[in-house]
């Protein structure tokens, strides 16, 4: 393998002729022009994207802000007819006693089955 055949995939094309290869270029003024109009893409796209870093960051406060008014109760107003929060866990606290307790009991029974 020769030097100018190292890393060209085409055989027969190497550096020299991709040099004799004319390529066209707008004149430079409309080379300025283009640079910056691309200048000014990419400040919108800066712009854009700090925007929508602020509204995550905002969304994210919002999301907080909402859970703990949902978890202090103060999301929805109060039905007055539902029962206070610290007698529905009572209840719940009951019943897993009951189920717990039942889970023993029937554990029990089967052991005994398999004797």
């Amino acid at each position: 393998m020769t030097f100018a055949l190292i890393g060209i995939a085409i055989p027969n094309v190497n550096a020299a002729k991709l040099r004799q290869i004319p390529i066209p270029l707008p004149p430079l003024p409309e080379q300025r022009r283009i640079v910056e109009e691309i200048e000014r893409r990419l400040s919108g796209a800066d712009m854009i994207e700090k925007t929508i870093g602020q509204s995550l960051k905002q969304a994210g406060r919002l999301r907080q802000s909402i859970l703990k008014k949902a978890f202090e109760g103060k999301l929805l107003p109060q039905n007055p007819s539902d029962e206070p929060a610290e007698k529905l866990l009572e209840r719940i606290r009951e019943e897993k006693a009951k189920m717990q307790a039942n889970r023993k009991t029937s554990g029990k029974i089967n052991r005994r089955w398999k004797k």
